[in-house]
This record gives structure tokens, sequence and C-alpha cells, in this order.
């Protein structure tokens, strides 16, 4: 399947279940693939920075998706 990485520069690391609005937005894109790719965000260890993959069979789709969901992140805690 295609996949799609992007990396958000992030001023401070609350853990990501803690994102009420990230967590409902990675639920819909979950549900938007139906089963048929996947869909990782997690912090950088050494870096300030929240990574983004997602991967499924339509490329438009998950460039889509991704981008929603970095689009979040930034908005939540992104740095400047």
């Amino acid at each position: 399947f295609p996949q799609k990485t992007l990396n958000v520069d992030v001023t401070c690391k609350p853990p990501i279940e803690e994102i009420p609005s990230l967590v409902e937005a990675i639920k819909t894109a979950e549900a938007a693939l139906g089963g048929s790719g996947r869909i990782l965000v997690r912090y950088s260890g050494t870096q300030s920075m929240c990574r983004v993959m997602v991967e499924g069979p339509d490329d438009e789709q998950i460039c889509e998706l991704a981008d929603r969901l970095a689009g979040l992140i930034q908005d939540g805690i992104g740095a400047a």
C-alpha cells in the first residue's frame, strides 16, 4: 500500500490519548480506511516532533487523512 509520513514540530508531548480531538480524528480516519490500512501517530523519542503515518490502498485518501491529522497536531501543540 502507499504510505505517507509527516513530521510535525511540537512544543510539548502530552500523551496522545489525552488530546480528545486527535483521538477522535484518528478513529474517524481509521473508519474511513475501512480496515484496509493503518495509522500510526507517535512522538519522536529524540526530537520535539510528532510523526504521523497513514497507509492505505488509495494514495489520495491517505494524503488527505495524513494532512488532516498533522493539521490538528499543528493547531493544538505545534511549534510556530
